[in-house]
């Protein structure tokens, strides 16, 4: 079936008798409609269908990150950020034996460029949800702005940061509640200001901690101490104890910074 266009030239696009019209590339392109279509639906088959709509699905919950990330390249490429994303990002994902989609989620490319990349410093905790980011401007321009993914694959849902600038040396990303006890991967990124973005940088991954029903405690909720690191950072764990029955453990990706104890 087609689909009424409206412009010079945009008549239609889709299925006229057996004519195809479809833009590839910026181009709009005719194609003879096949007369015949081989659909064995083997089973090695149906596992590429299912793998493919779950790394489309992914796509699509991560599209506010994608945009920013990715649309430079697929601008020049004249893709969309969600084929992208799929293209570049294939060998990251398999199939379990119960057809669910595993995801290598520290390979996994949420931006690509020619800009500088950040040196990530470290994640603190400020308030139940809110963090501040560090990072070090080690090249690139002052202006560039910077950002930080956080992505529960468990909610299938992320948040995107408010931009930074490069030279500001911090970014705060406030999280969902609805994902204590869930973990959460971070990914960050800087785009200039011609729109361009650098590589992905995989922060790590932690899980939020779930909320302490206790009026001593409601401000150290935060994080559990169960985490992975990206490569150049090391592990650092600070342990404060309010009173002889109530301690906390928060962990942190830093080198140098100390967890402040109330």
């Amino acid at each position: 079936m087609a689909k009424q266009r409206f412009g010079v030239n945009d008549a239609y696009r889709g299925t006229v008798g057996t004519v195809i019209r479809y833009e590839w590339r910026g181009k709009w392109c005719l194609r003879a409609r096949p007369l015949h279509v081989r659909n064995p639906r083997t089973a090695k088959q149906q596992s590429n269908r299912q793998l493919f709509k779950q790394m489309v699905d992914l796509a699509s919950h991560m599209r506010f990150a994608l945009r920013k990330g990715l649309r430079s390249v697929a601008l020049g490429m004249h893709v969309t950020e969600c084929n992208l994303f799929v293209k570049r990002n294939k060998e990251c994902f398999s199939l379990d034996a119960e057809g669910r989609m595993v995801v290598d989620w520290e390979r996994l490319i949420v931006s690509e460029g020619v800009v500088a990349v950040p040196v990530f410093e470290g994640v603190e905790t400020r308030q139940a949800a809110s963090l501040q980011i560090g990072f070090e401007w080690d090249g690139g321009s002052g202006d560039d702005e910077v950002y930080v993914y956080a992505y529960c694959p468990e909610a299938e849902e992320g948040v995107l940061s408010a931009s930074a600038w490069r030279r500001s040396g911090s970014v705060q990303l406030t999280l969902l509640e609805r994902w204590q006890g869930k973990e959460i991967h971070f990914y960050g990124f800087a785009v200039d200001e011609k729109g361009a973005a650098s590589d992905t940088v995989y922060i790590g991954a932690m899980e939020m901690a779930k909320k302490i029903e206790t009026r001593q405690a409601a401000s150290l909720q935060g994080w559990t101490s169960d985490a992975t690191f990206a490569e150049g950072t090391r592990r650092r764990e600070d342990t404060g104890r309010l009173s002889p029955s109530l301690s906390y453990s928060n962990t942190l990706f830093q080198r140098d910074l100390s967890l402040p104890v109330p």
